[in-house]
């Protein structure tokens, strides 16, 4: 025990001398400690608040791949359909908001992992790291207390109001002087590492920002589409669309697909229905900024699909169609950022002027925060969906509408002309 207290006082003591070569208008320490507390925040998070946003945005433009399934089985020549389709897919409430998760240590740190004997010479392997996971186990017994608070919910980026955690910083001191885990180490340290010790707890952030919502219950997409056929009643389908913004909250979005539809009827004598199967494949790319930090968020997204649909025409009146079809998504989103603003006015990286407006003005020692961190997160998501609709044709136009009900609602609205 006794050699680990002089590590561990050996170890404060290289925190207290890397906070000499830093200005004094924010602590060091506290603020790398921070930004690695932020990332491993919204590592735990980030699948929950970036999902729906994800699967949405690409589910929606999944849709409007079929409006009938008749298909001939030959053709003198070659037809072609040219058609705009535009969906509006739909945010369910159990989308707007998740259960957040804080990054505790449950168990004592294990100081063998960052220090260690060379040569008979203490060796601190990760002075920072050591430190993060003993400002995370004292969250750990905080918690616990009720003295660090997480809220019950917070906002995807569908969601609505803001929340974060809150840290009450003087229980966390008293804690490091009192708990019998800290305090016999805490009192052997010489009274000027005890100070170290104490800045780096009481000037952590009171508050950790969880991301922000858009408060969004819509998303619209539009796309252009062509489709051509027909050869041994197959028909070849394409669609794409460059970048751009169709919606402020949503960001830039650009996408392509290609399909292949084949009719399944023309095996059949004297079919009720006109039958017919399909596959096809999606590419997507999201790009959004987000906050006051513009915190960047990219998602490439690959969708493959499978249906079966079948229609029938009513001469002179209407189609309807249907079909059952299965979807999965393949998504890998990254989400590059700053710390929160708030929390860089509680670090002391920003300063907030009389008027109210916040600033960074590093001659005397406001820097901001200019380290940009990234987290990855990759997710695959499945989908059973029942399409049902009505195509009106007059002459070579033909409008039809449709919804999509499956884990994501859709309503979706095209046109097209055919020669």
């Amino acid at each position: 025990m006794n050699g680990w207290r002089v590590l561990l006082c050996a170890m404060l003591c290289g925190l207290e001398l890397a906070a000499q070569n830093y200005p004094r208008a924010y602590d060091t320490n506290a603020v790398i400690v921070t930004r690695k507390l932020s990332k491993e925040l919204f590592d735990l998070n980030s699948i929950p608040f970036m999902e729906p946003l994800v699967t949405t945005v690409n589910a929606t433009s999944n849709a409007r791949f079929f409006r009938q399934a008749a298909i001939p089985s030959s053709v003198e020549h070659p037809y072609v359909r040219f058609g705009i389709h535009t969906m509006v897919g739909f945010v369910r409430d159990d989308q707007r908001t998740y259960r957040p998760t804080l990054p505790t240590l449950a168990q004592p740190v294990e100081y063998g992992k960052y220090i260690g004997y060379e040569n008979g010479t203490i060796v601190l392997r990760d002075t920072i790291g050591l430190a993060l996971d003993l400002v995370k186990r004292i969250f750990h017994k905080a918690a616990d207390s009720g003295r660090v608070r997480v809220p019950a919910v917070a906002p995807t980026v569908f969601g609505n109001d803001p929340t974060e955690i809150t840290i009450d910083r003087e229980y966390l001191a008293q804690l490091v002087r009192t708990d019998p885990e800290f305090a016999t180490l805490y009192n052997l340290l010489p009274q000027s590492t005890r100070q170290v010790v104490d800045s780096l707890i009481l000037k952590l952030p009171a508050t950790l920002s969880l991301p922000p919502g858009q408060n969004m219950h819509t998303i619209v997409a539009a796309v252009p589409q062509l489709e051509i056929g027909a050869l041994a009643g197959t028909e070849l389908l394409v669609r794409y669309i460059p970048p751009v913004v169709f919606d402020q909250s949503i960001g830039r979005f650009s996408f392509w697909g290609i399909g292949l539809r084949h009719s399944i009827s023309q095996y059949l004598r004297d079919p009720l229905f006109d039958i017919a199967v399909q596959v096809g494949y999606q590419g997507t790319l999201l790009r959004k900024s987000v906050g006051v930090t513009n915190a960047q968020l990219e998602a490439r997204g690959e969708f493959l699909l499978a249906n079966i649909h079948l229609s029938r025409r009513f001469e002179g009146i209407v189609d309807v169609y249907t079909g059952i079809g299965y979807e999965q998504l393949t998504a890998r989103s990254s989400y590059r950022y700053t710390l929160p603003q708030q929390v860089q006015i509680q670090l002391g990286l920003l300063r907030v002027l009389p008027d109210g407006s916040v600033v960074r003005d590093p001659e005397n020692g406001y820097p901001g925060d200019d380290v940009v961190q990234e987290s990855i997160a990759t997710l695959t998501v499945r989908n059973v969906k029942w399409t049902i609709g009505l195509a009106r044709s007059i002459g070579p136009v033909t409008l039809c509408l449709d919804y999509n009900l499956g884990s994501w609602s859709l309503l979706s609205l095209g046109i097209d002309v055919q020669w």
